[in-house]
């Protein structure tokens, strides 16, 4: 298990590089106003949206989800050192929704390899793995908000670039147990998939929970500069929410056996209203890091249990079709129509309003767990 633990932990302290500070680098570096960096937040999730589904399709199609993967790191790799070339925005900004192209498939991707790899091996936990990504994405953001501090904010696509790099390399070292699949058997299981009614309470509770989640949090990071924070004490807040966040990630399939999805669910939604609610308050380092704390709740939760619940029922064919296509409605149109409407909000009423206005919505992800109160977990169609 050893080499997926240190690839996770690579990949997710490159991921944590961009995604921290870029609309700090947006707006810092290239120039562009709150609401210009609204649309293209925005516009990214469209982005997932189309290509995640595309890039998991792929992979459950040809069975080739490792050399996928390579792909789009070494991509990823190119543009990065690519976009630090240009200052003109326009050029800033076409560069990185071509960035987004190739990341916004290799969450699924890595997700769909270890998930695999986990069955095929006994009393292992995707969670184990998924809290090395943890570990890596908190020092990440840690290390690249100091970085960026002292040499600047372009620092953030420099280490980008060597991370994926890095994380192609090792890549060669895990074990790929996909297989190619018949074409007709393919289709057939993404049909019965997305007839499933446990799969589709997923898809509509991950889009009303999560996009409100992301959503808003796609302005943090300009929230907490606009109370004059240091770049460097945005790491600090991200490296404490990872640090609540790893053991719940570690400890993921106890807490599913023994609370249950549903109530697990509950619980992660209550956090995550209570945490808006305090952003809402929020002016200081403190209470910017209470809200950190409260978020590594969130997430330490939230990343499990969705592979989890997909996995137990979907065809093992189309395992990362699911995942993906989740990924898609989660970060894809959840996060398009709620990053839109976050940005006018925080634009025409303030951060505050935003943050109590997304509080309030997550109720009715609430309501629909609490009304959906069983889910059959063993149950593959």
């Amino acid at each position: 298990m050893k080499p997926y633990n240190v690839f996770y932990f690579i990949l997710f302290f490159t991921w944590s590089s961009v995604y921290t500070l870029v609309t700090v680098y947006m707006n810092e570096v290239v120039g562009l106003s709150l609401s210009h960096i609204g649309v293209i937040m925005s516009v990214l999730p469209l982005i997932s949206l189309v290509f995640q589904p595309l890039w998991g399709g792929l992979s459950d199609y040809t069975g080739k989800t490792r050399t996928i993967l390579q792909i789009l790191m070494v991509t990823n790799a190119c543009i990065a050192a690519l976009i630090t070339w240009f200052t003109k925005d326009t050029t800033v900004i076409l560069i990185y929704f071509v960035y987004q192209i190739f990341m916004c498939g290799q969450n699924p991707l890595t997700d769909t390899l270890a998930i695999g790899y986990v069955n095929s091996k006994p009393n292992h936990s995707f969670g184990f793995i998924r809290t090395w990504g943890s570990i890596g994405y908190g020092i990440g953001a840690f290390v690249v908000a100091q970085v960026a501090s002292l040499w600047g904010l372009k620092w953030i696509f420099y280490i980008s670039t060597m991370g994926f790099l890095l994380s192609f390399v090792l890549s060669f070292s895990l074990k790929s147990t996909n297989q190619v699949h018949v074409k007709s058997h393919f289709k057939k299981d993404i049909s019965t998939l997305l007839k499933q009614k446990s799969y589709l309470f997923v898809l509509v509770y991950g889009f009303l929970l999560l996009g409100t989640f992301f959503g808003s949090d796609q302005y943090l990071g300009l929230y907490v500069r606009s109370h004059g924070i240091d770049v460097s004490k945005l790491g600090i807040i991200t490296f404490i929410a990872v640090c609540v966040e790893v053991p719940f990630i570690f400890n993921s399939k106890k807490l599913i056996q023994r609370f249950g999805a549903i109530k697990l669910l509950v619980f992660m939604n209550v956090v995550a209203i209570l945490r808006m609610t305090i952003l809402g308050f929020s002016s200081t380092f403190f209470m910017f890091a209470l809200a950190g704390i409260l978020r590594g709740v969130v997430v330490g939760i939230f990343i499990p249990i969705f592979i989890e619940i997909i996995c137990e029922i979907t065809p093992k064919a189309v395992v990362g079709s699911a995942i993906s296509i989740n990924s898609a409605i989660s970060s894809g149109i959840a996060n398009f129509v709620f990053t839109l409407l976050g940005g006018m909000i925080a634009d025409y009423f303030g951060y505050h309003v935003l943050f109590f206005g997304f509080g309030v919505l997550m109720l009715l992800p609430l309501m629909l767990a609490i009304k959906f109160s069983k889910i059959n977990l063993k149950e593959r169609p």
